[in-house]
């Protein structure tokens, strides 16, 4: 009867499986055949309920080839977490996101938004709503911007007399 593997090498097999390396090259990096190996992952994938850890592999060698590190699976969870949030499906945000690539200035639409975004929260207004609060805004600015012409007008008016008046 062969001696039972060491818990550490055990633990260190699935990382590596977890990774994304070869049967091989884990079998080779712990000293142990790759049949071990093999027989370390299926008790590891027998002892895990309702998991499907070989999309998690699949998507670990993946993501490696491709040079994406923890942190990137991470930020992307993390976005994704902030797109539920917002109610908007997965498909929009693409289509969001596929629209800015390919605009001529997508920086530019990425500070608009931004701006929308905090301008909704700032005024407290909802999003449907933010137009016409922005169209209303618009027009008290140019009635203000008016007022002050005409009593701009009327201080210049009253000023030349006292000019003239030497005062």
């Amino acid at each position: 009867m062969p001696a039972a593997i060491n818990t550490q090498i055990k633990k260190q097999v699935i990382k590596q499986y977890l990774s994304g390396d070869s049967r091989d090259r884990i079998a080779a990096d712990n000293g142990i055949g790759a049949g071990t190996v093999s027989n370390i992952i299926g008790e590891w994938k027998k002892g895990v309920e309702d998991s499907d850890y070989d999309s998690v592999r699949e998507s670990a060698v993946y993501s490696k080839k491709e040079g994406f590190g923890l942190s990137h699976i991470v930020s992307s969870i993390r976005l994704s977490n902030y797109i539920q949030k917002l109610g908007a499906n997965q498909d929009q945000i693409e289509s969001f996101i596929a629209n800015l690539a390919n605009s001529p200035k997508p920086e530019k639409l990425i500070d608009v938004a931004n701006q929308v975004a905090y301008l909704s929260n700032a005024e407290a207004t909802p999003l449907e709503k933010l137009e016409g609060h922005v169209k209303h805004k618009e027009e008290e600015k140019q009635r203000l911007e008016e007022e002050i012409k005409q009593r701009r007008a009327i201080l210049e008016s009253t000023i030349f007399p006292l000019k003239s008046l030497g005062l």
